[in-house]
């Protein structure tokens, strides 16, 4: 007459056991050790996300540019001016080495879009910019747009500039930062790269970031 009652105790053990077992497997993932920052990056990496705000650009083909144009996407964004004589253009071509690395020629290249924001509108038109900017590759993007807009995403993101006093022929220069910032496909700013920009650290610092991100969702 006992058998049923030791039975009716293991069944109860045998449970209390898988559930300290599914108990710990749960907890092992809710409280995961974060994997260490990569070491040996020239990038400059924020280990915590700076989401951006909102702002209202438009790029070289008059459609509207905002952080939604950045989701979805790794962005690498450089801010400068299309009659500058040899910071932009040296960007602009490291730009386009990342984007042909070898490394990047993998499910990586899909997600990833090249942009260059020129502080100086008043020179710089959607047409100008589209030549400018495809100049480097077809895929790359120029984007311009209101003073006021372009101050709102360049001091989120902490990038300097100011325009000089034009001459008699109405020329000027625009003094400008010149890194390039990595922003991540949530709209949030995670690296910057400044120079000497190198296009084979930059390729080799975003393969190592976009994977310790992956590695610690």
């Amino acid at each position: 007459m006992t058998q049923p009652k030791k039975t009716n105790n293991l069944i109860l053990i045998a449970v209390a056991i898988v559930s300290i077992a599914v108990g710990v497997l749960v907890s092992q993932k809710l409280i995961k050790t974060p994997v260490p920052i990569p070491e040996n990056l020239s990038a400059t990496l924020l280990d915590k996300a700076k989401p951006l705000h909102n702002f209202e650009l438009i790029d070289h083909n008059n459609k509207p540019f905002n952080l939604n144009s950045l989701k979805g996407n790794w962005s690498f964004l450089f801010f400068g001016y299309t009659h500058c004589p040899d910071v932009c253009p040296l960007a602009m071509q490291v730009m386009r080495k990342v984007w042909q690395a070898a490394e990047l020629k993998t499910a990586i290249a899909s997600d990833m879009q090249m942009i260059f924001i020129s502080v100086d509108p008043n020179r710089d038109t959607p047409t100008l910019l589209k030549s400018y900017a495809q100049y480097y590759n077809p895929a790359f993007i120029g984007v311009t747009g209101k003073a006021n807009e372009i101050d709102n995403i360049t001091k989120q993101i902490g990038i300097l500039y100011s325009l000089d006093k034009a001459d008699k022929n109405g020329d000027y220069a625009v003094g400008h930062s010149g890194q390039i910032i990595l922003i991540d496909p949530q709209g949030n700013m995670r690296a910057v790269f400044s120079p000497p920009l190198n296009p084979k650290s930059i390729t080799r610092d975003f393969i190592a970031i976009k994977k310790w991100l992956e590695d610690n969702r």
